[in-house]
């Protein structure tokens, strides 16, 4: 049980915390591919549009930030050994976190951009605003950092700011004021969301959670330092250019930094794989090295976009978005559950009966069989998905979208099973 060591500690918080959150995250990935089926005619065209905008916010909102939550909820008073700052502020800000993503998503579905959304944006940010400070808070008593620690605090960081962002255009839907293109700044909130936050967390995390789970040792984090700077800059240097009508040369620059970012924290991902001494991938692993293959695909798609002219490549945007959100988040998450739930169950069901009873193996918490079924559905039904969205086949959609959706409810099956457990 090598995971104890770094997932769970003295310092974790009460289990419910963490299940909740993990709970409504899964439940919302299985209406998300819901909605994606039965809405797949719409799926196509430009991404403003209100079904796309809402099924993309269950997916950013309800999916993958609260699958973080919980996570880090998890992993960073036991990774820097110290308690959560507050249990019970984490428990008024997941109500408060539902009851913005629900509200919405809805006025995004029914294209309500008046005083209701401009009410949930505000229930988000101050949702996001408890965790910040939580997280913080948290942070301060700190004695040792890390690189983990350095890239958790800039994700917390561009939180706030992604936060900060969505609030103001939807205030700007309902009250225009920004002179310059409302998706500009949309185009900048999605960014600083999935770079700054999401896939901040992602490489802090990775780098304790893939060295434990592959048993990887001996090799320098010298390319994740590169790889925190170079995102930064670019990151904050794209913040302030963006505010801008002509962002200039600027935006090739920061653009191209946060490319060469990418391209070193993917190297030492690499490096560690190559550093492994367990040399056979179980089905996590497998869902996680896809997803950090199709990271490195979706980079060199959004650079595509970001350097050259694409308005007459059908749908592009929308590929990319999907392969963001599908390719890699949602196969990295799949990959991540099917590692940390079965343990963090096991430990508080039967570490305490181990030597007094029988207790299940790990591999014995879930339908291993069914969950490299959904590997091979959800992966080809993002390549399905890509193809069909490339060459504007509904019937390709409509097949890929229901490969996905049977992948989820294969998920939530495990998932229940485990939690049943």
């Amino acid at each position: 049980m090598i995971q104890s060591e770094s997932i769970v500690s003295a310092y974790a918080p009460p289990f419910r915390i963490v299940a909740k959150c993990f709970i409504a995250a899964i439940a919302s990935f299985v209406i998300l591919t819901f909605l994606l089926l039965i809405e797949h005619s719409v799926i196509v065209g430009h991404h403003f549009n209100p079904k796309i905008l809402s099924i993309n916010h269950i997916a950013t909102l309800g999916w993958i930030t609260m699958i973080i939550f919980g996570a880090m909820f998890q992993l960073v008073p036991v990774v820097l050994e110290t308690k959560l700052f507050s249990e019970k502020l984490a428990e008024i800000q997941f109500w408060i976190y539902l009851a913005g993503v629900i509200g919405l998503v809805y006025c995004f579905w029914v294209f309500d951009t008046g005083i209701n959304m401009t009410i949930s944006a505000i229930l988000l940010n101050l949702a996001m605003f408890i965790f910040s400070f939580n997280i913080i808070a948290t942070m301060k008593s700190v004695k040792k950092w890390n690189v983990t620690a350095w890239f958790l605090t800039s994700a917390v960081f561009y939180l706030i700011i992604t936060a900060i962002a969505g609030l103001l255009l939807a205030v700007n839907l309902w009250t225009p004021y920004i002179k310059i293109s409302h998706l500009q700044y949309l185009n900048l909130h999605a960014h600083i969301a999935f770079i700054g936050w999401v896939s901040m967390v992602v490489m802090g995390v990775s780098f304790k959670l893939i060295p434990m789970f592959t048993l990887s040792h001996n090799f320098s984090l010298a390319n994740a330092k590169r790889a925190f700077w170079l995102l930064n800059i670019g990151l904050l240097g794209i913040s302030t250019i963006m505010h801008y009508q002509d962002t200039t040369f600027l935006y090739y620059i920061f653009t191209g930094l946060i490319v060469l970012g990418i391209i070193f924290f993917l190297l030492q991902i690499h490096i560690i794989f190559k550093n492994r001494i367990r040399k056979k991938f179980d089905i996590g692993i497998k869902f996680s090295s896809v997803a950090y293959v199709m990271f490195g695909l979706t980079t060199l798609l959004g650079a595509f976009i970001a350097f050259i002219d694409y308005n007459n490549i059908s749908n592009l945007t929308l590929i990319y978005g999907y392969m963001i959100i599908f390719g890699y988040m949602s196969m990295l998450i799949v990959g991540q559950m099917y590692k940390i739930v079965p343990f963090l169950v096991w430990y508080h069901k039967y570490s305490s009966k181990v030597g007094i009873e029988k207790v299940p193996m790990l591999k014995d918490m879930f339908n291993e069989k069914f969950a490299h079924i959904e590997f091979y559905l959800m992966l080809t039904a993002v390549f399905g998905s890509i193809y069909s969205l490339a060459f504007g086949s509904e019937t390709g959609l409509f097949i890929s979208f229901a490969l996905m959706f049977l992948s989820s409810i294969i998920f939530l099956y495990n998932m229940i099973i485990i939690f049943r457990k």
